[in-house]
């Protein structure tokens, strides 16, 4: 057996032995080839042939999956160097483009994904009880979104169905069953996503009802409230991705009901406080009454900002008072400059006066000569 294959297995004998923990320091010396296909390999002479890529392909896909799980888990935080370590030769290993030549570098690469692997299923062991711990304190979190969205209105019985599953994910914690209890906290925390995205969507479609815009975008109206029913039904069936899906398009689509019927009296008050605002800066109020238009430029980025967050009544409320207070600037500026072109009449007036009054003295003097 050649040297290179004596030296794997060496180190996957020591690797086998090996307990990682978060604050130890990796190597980087490839693994054994515990855990994959070349753990049976006997011939590893000759040109690679499609056994050793698949093994190698195999080998890399259980790498990615366990990079997922520790990441999931909130390895990277949790176990920051090993973390580093990891996905250091993880990028090197998937930067890898040329193909083994041998069996024998084939099953070296294979060695090497099993020990990417196995360095991420030791960060994410070691991060799951921390894991745990958090996910509950994200899924009170995601329960009370969810209830100050309204959800215990509209869908008491889908958010009693939901806390149970959150304590089902406790007492698997307690019980031993960490992954059962990760599963469990997941699906729980999907389901008061979806919830308060439905609550979310309900409060728009209320918005909409009050001020009668179905009558301006019935299309749009039909097509959330269709969704907003699909989405209850798949959550129901614990279809939760298309049930997220469909509550994301109700909710999406109350707000363009929302924004079709403001839009016209919005769009009319943010121009008419545009034309005060350029009409003020053209007599140069910016510059004159400053602190008039200062007070009126502040209404108007807060009636921008409510804009974006569509706030639309108040958004047209701020227009009017900043288009208000700009005329206020427009008027103030007009009147400092009407004070301001008088004296510099009768300044000019006076200047007149004076020479008038110098040539007429040049006169007499000149006269006695």
């Amino acid at each position: 057996m050649k040297p290179r294959i004596w030296y794997v297995i060496l180190v996957g004998i020591f690797m086998s032995f090996t307990f990682f923990s978060c604050k130890t320091t990796d190597t980087g010396a490839p693994a054994s080839l515990v855990d994959g296909p070349a753990a049976v390999q006997q011939d590893l002479t000759g040109p690679a042939d499609e056994a050793s890529f698949d093994a190698l392909a195999e080998a890399a896909e259980k790498a990615k999956e366990a990079r997922s799980m520790a990441e999931y888990v909130n390895g990277p935080v949790h176990c920051p160097n090993e973390w580093r370590l990891a996905e250091s030769r993880f990028t090197a290993a998937g930067n890898r483009k040329d193909q083994p030549e041998t069996k024998e570098d084939a099953y070296a690469r294979v060695a090497e994904w099993n020990a990417i692997k196995l360095a991420y299923d030791e960060i994410y062991k070691k991060s799951l009880d921390q894991f745990v711990n958090e996910q509950q304190e994200v899924l009170a979190k995601a329960r009370g979104r969810a209830v100050e969205a309204g959800a215990e209105d509209i869908l008491p019985d889908r958010l009693a169905e939901t806390d149970i599953i959150t304590n089902k994910s406790k007492e698997l914690s307690e019980n031993g069953d960490i992954q059962g209890s990760i599963n469990a906290g997941k699906e729980a925390w999907d389901r008061y996503r979806i919830l308060e995205t439905l609550a979310l969507a309900r409060s728009k479609q209320l918005e909409a009802d009050d001020y009668n815009f179905y009558s301006v975008d019935p299309n749009n109206y039909r097509l959330a409230s269709e969704a907003g029913d699909n989405a209850v039904d798949l959550l129901k069936a614990g279809d939760l991705v298309n049930s997220q899906e469909e509550a994301t398009a109700a909710l999406n689509g109350f707000r363009e009901v929302i924004r079709n019927g403001w839009r016209p009296i919005v769009d009319e008050k943010t121009s008419s406080a545009m034309d005060s605002r350029a009409a003020a800066q053209e007599i140069k109020a910016n510059v004159a009454v400053k602190s008039d238009f200062a007070a009126a430029e502040a209404v108007f980025n807060q009636a921008h900002v409510a804009l974006r967050a569509e706030q639309y009544p108040e958004a047209i409320e701020l227009f009017e008072q900043s288009e208000g207070l700009f005329d206020i600037a427009y008027d103030n500026a007009l009147i400092k400059r009407s004070i301001a072109e008088q004296a510099l009449q009768s300044i000019d007036e006076k200047l007149a006066e004076s020479e008038e009054f110098a040539q007429y003295v040049e006169e007499i003097i000149g006269g006695d000569e």
